[in-house]
């Protein structure tokens, strides 16, 4: 318990000195400056190794921000109104500071909006695929600021630039301690520091009081995998959502030497790895896991012989990334281990 909450609190404290992010434009002046290689995290397409070193939270309550982010630099001055979020992590940011998105990449599909922002979303224009959002539809909203992930959109980096700000940050491949550091940096953007930092607060109690209800010294290892009609994918502990197990005491089985951020899987592979836990998300209807449930082997898994796999929503466990979706998983998975 006083590890956990030690090691939330030493999250919450690096959360408040992480890289901030920003460009707004019809708020005053504002410039970005092109993307550049030496920039954090700018070229990650692997699980994150840890915070940028770059602290710009003294960029907080400034009528003009001058602010670094994974693709470049941007000074902004006031408020921006009228934000895009291309992926859910910053759809997460924006309601953490009791703000809402005019338009979202949500894949044209709304119910990927997990509960717990859905409601407080309201009504929203989709821009089409997180990978490859609508710019036409995307430059019709007239945004003052865009959001988006500083691996999946790079190569577009500039052409978003052109429509509005653009300030981007490791979302698809970020880490679990990544992703709160640009949920920081989002409300610097924002002009929003202290309803985050109070939103950040609320966040370390809630993950700390559910540490203390899992088990001590907890041994058990839990995989994380989403399985498709064609794939088994693993989630190292370097991913998001280990990450977030771990806050609990709750390590992965898989190897933590690669950096990538997934693993395809094997049957045979899984079976060797010996996971105690396994929560797995994937499509509706029949998936990979659905046939090798039919195996032999997948009875020798110790996860299934104790009657503890687990299948989870995908949408907030592995799409989603952010607050909201860190708490779910927490409490979902403290339910199932622990009856609480």
């Amino acid at each position: 318990m006083s590890n956990t909450a030690s090691r939330l609190r030493r999250s919450i404290a690096l959360l408040t000195l992480t890289v901030a992010a920003v460009g707004l434009a019809g708020c005053g002046g504002t410039s970005a400056s092109p993307a550049t290689g030496d920039a954090p995290n700018a070229n990650r397409a692997a699980a994150a190794q840890g915070i940028s070193s770059d602290l710009n939270l003294e960029q907080c309550g400034k009528e003009t921000r001058t602010i670094k982010h994974d693709l470049g630099t941007t000074t902004i001055t006031g408020t921006p109104k009228r934000v895009v979020a291309l992926e859910f992590s910053f759809v997460d940011a924006l309601v953490a500071v009791g703000m809402a998105p005019v338009g979202v990449a949500d894949d044209d599909k709304p119910e990927r909006i997990i509960p717990g922002l859905k409601d407080k979303v309201g009504n929203y224009k989709s821009v089409g695929l997180r990978a490859t959002p609508n710019i036409q539809v995307l430059t019709a909203l007239k945004p003052d600021l865009i959001l988006a992930d500083s691996g999946r959109h790079k190569a577009i980096y500039a052409q978003l630039s052109k429509i509005a700000p653009t300030v981007a940050y490791a979302s698809l491949n970020g880490n679990y301690q990544q992703v709160m550091d640009s949920e920081m940096s989002a409300a610097i953007a924002l002009n929003k520091c202290d309803q985050m930092k109070a939103r950040l607060a609320e966040h370390d109690k809630i993950l700390t009081d559910l540490k203390a209800k899992a088990k001590s010294g907890e041994t058990r290892k839990a995989l994380f995998a989403v399985s498709s009609d064609k794939e088994f994918t693993g989630f190292p502990p370097k991913a998001y959502t280990p990450g977030v197990l771990a806050l609990l005491g709750i390590k992965s089985p898989l190897a933590d030497d690669s950096g990538d951020a997934t693993v395809s899987l094997t049957l045979e592979t899984v079976v060797s790895t010996k996971p105690d836990i396994m929560f797995i998300a994937g499509q509706t209807g029949d998936t990979l896991a659905d046939t090798w449930e039919k195996s032999p082997l997948w009875k020798q898994i110790p996860a299934v012989k104790d009657n503890a796999t687990y299948k989870v929503d995908q949408n907030v466990w592995s799409r989603s990334r952010g607050l909201v979706a860190s708490e779910l998983i927490a409490q979902e998975a403290v339910k199932n281990l622990y009856g609480n």
